[in-house]
């Protein structure tokens, strides 16, 4: 019996707009401790997307010498075999200067029924100050 839905079938969101997931390349290894090599954000791998961001939260921290602001969002991606991970950072496409970090696991929602995957969930925060 064939199923109606497949792992493959992207889900429609004809409002997302473009976005970019950047990546960071390896550094040189570290001589203190080379097991654990750095992250090099001077050019970092590029890959385009769509999606939709939500934000969800946004919280304001003030001391005596700075003031932080911390943004957090969801992002909604139709294709579930996107290859973003935690550590990678987003931008819009075109740049608009705000740079959000992947800081969740992304969540590919699957129905327990079908197998249908419809879209890809991704945790991000920015902190600015």
């Amino acid at each position: 019996m064939s199923s109606v839905f497949t792992t493959d079938i992207v889900f429609p969101m004809p409002a997302t707009t473009a976005w970019v997931r950047l990546r960071a390349t390896r550094a040189a290894p570290n001589p203190y401790n080379p097991a654990a090599p750095g992250s090099d954000w001077s050019a970092p791998e590029e890959l385009a997307f769509n999606g939709f961001l939500a934000s969800s939260s946004s919280t304001v921290t003030v001391n005596t010498l700075d003031r932080t602001v911390t943004s957090r969002a969801v992002m909604t991606i139709p294709d579930p075999d996107t290859d973003i991970r935690v550590g990678d950072r987003v931008r819009a496409d075109p740049d608009d200067g705000r740079r959000w970090a992947v800081t969740g696991i992304p969540s590919h929602d699957t129905n327990p029924f079908t197998g249908w995957r419809p879209t890809l969930e991704v945790d991000l925060e920015e902190v600015r100050g």
